[in-house]
C-alpha cells in the first residue's frame, strides 16, 4: 500500500476498508404497495446466535433505505460465484431495470420478501432495531427464516472486486 498518511482521514479508511475482504449480498425488502427493491452490499454481519440476528448497514439516503425500515423485514442474500451476474443490477444504476428479472428470483411465503432460489443463503429477517450513525443506519433484524445450500463457495469483496471466500484448505 502506497503512503496515504497526508489523505484525509475518511478517504485513508476508505482505501484501508478497500483491501478488507468481506461476503457480498443482494438484500431485498418491499414497499408498502408490495414491489421488490433490493441493494448490493458488504456491510452486513452476524450479530448472534440467542436470538438468531443478523445487521446490515443502509445508508439513509439510498432510495430502498424509507421503503426497507418501513416494511419492518428484509432478506439477505449470499451468493456463491456462480451468481455473479445477479450484482451487476443491483450495483450499477444503468442497469437497474434488469433487477428481479432473473428466473431464479421467488416470492417467500408468508414473508413475501423476494429471494433468489439456490443462493448460498437466504436469511429472512424482521427488523429489531435501528441505529443512526452518521450517514447510515446499522438494522438489526431477527432471523425467522433461512435457506442454506452445501457447498463453502461464497461470493466476496475485496481488492475493489468481487470473488471467492473460500477455506485455504478444506478437511
Amino acid at each position: 500500500m502506497s503512503d496515504i498518511s497526508t489523505l484525509p482521514i475518511d478517504q485513508r479508511l476508505k482505501r484501508v476498508l478497500r483491501h478488507m475482504p468481506a461476503p457480498v449480498g443482494i438484500v431485498t425488502s418491499t414497499t408498502d404497495g408490495g414491489e421488490p427493491i433490493g441493494l448490493a452490499m458488504s456491510a452486513l454481519m452476524p450479530v448472534c446466535l440467542e436470538p438468531p440476528a443478523m445487521a446490515i448497514c443502509v445508508n439513509r439516503s439510498a432510495s430502498a433505505h424509507a421503503p426497507l425500515v418501513e416494511s419492518g423485514q428484509f432478506c439477505i442474500n449470499l451468493l456463491h460465484s456462480g451468481l455473479d451476474a445477479h450484482m451487476r443490477p443491483f450495483a450499477d444504476p444503468a442497469e437497474r431495470a434488469s433487477r428481479f428479472t432473473q428466473a431464479d428470483w421467488q416470492q417467500h411465503d408468508p414473508s413475501g420478501l423476494w429471494y433468489i432460489v439456490g443462493a448460498a443463503a437466504n436469511l429472512f429477517c424482521t427488523i429489531s432495531e435501528r441505529v443512526a450513525h452518521g450517514t447510515h443506519d446499522l438494522i438489526i433484524g431477527r432471523v425467522d427464516a433461512l435457506y442454506a445450500a452445501e457447498g463453502d463457495d461464497v461470493l466476496g469483496w475485496g481488492n475493489g472486486a468481487l470473488g471467492r471466500l473460500q477455506p485455504l484448505v478444506t478437511a
